[in-house]
C-alpha cells in the first residue's frame, strides 16, 4: 500500500512542478510561503482504490491585500496544473489566516485513483 500512497503524492507533485513556488510532497519542518504541501486528506483510503490528498496553497501575510491576491494567483495556478495534467481537482476551501504561523492558506481536495484496496 505504501508504493500507491506514495505514487499518488509523487504524481501530484509533478503535476505542480511547474509551478513558479516551491511544492512539497510531504510536510516540511517549516513552510516558507509561498509553498504548495501536500497533505494526506479525509477520508486518506477509500475501499474502492482512491486516496485523497489535501493540495495546501501558502502565502504569507505581510502584506495585507497582497497576502490575499498571491494566495488566489497560487490558487487558480494550482488548479490549472492540476487540469492541465489530467487530474481533476475537487472544492478549494476559504482562506484561513494564521497569524502565528504568519500565513494565509488555501486547501484543495483531490481524489486520486489507486491501487489501495
Amino acid at each position: 500500500m505504501t508504493a500507491a500512497l506514495t505514487a499518488a503524492r509523487t504524481n501530484v507533485a509533478a503535476a505542480l512542478s511547474s509551478l513558479q513556488v516551491p511544492v512539497h510532497s510531504y510536510p516540511p519542518s517549516a513552510v516558507q510561503p509561498p509553498a504548495v504541501v501536500l497533505l494526506p486528506g479525509s477520508p486518506w483510503i477509500v475501499p474502492r482504490g482512491t486516496v485523497t490528498l489535501e493540495v495546501v496553497a501558502y502565502a504569507a501575510t505581510a502584506g495585507g491585500e497582497d497576502a490575499y491576491t498571491g494566495l488566489e494567483d497560487l490558487v487558480e495556478a494550482i488548479r490549472a496544473a492540476l487540469w492541465a495534467a489530467g487530474l481533476a481537482p475537487g472544492d478549494t476551501d476559504q482562506p484561513r489566516l494564521n497569524d502565528d504561523a504568519g500565513v494565509v492558506e488555501a486547501r484543495t481536495s483531490m481524489t486520486i485513483r489507486t491501487t489501495c484496496k
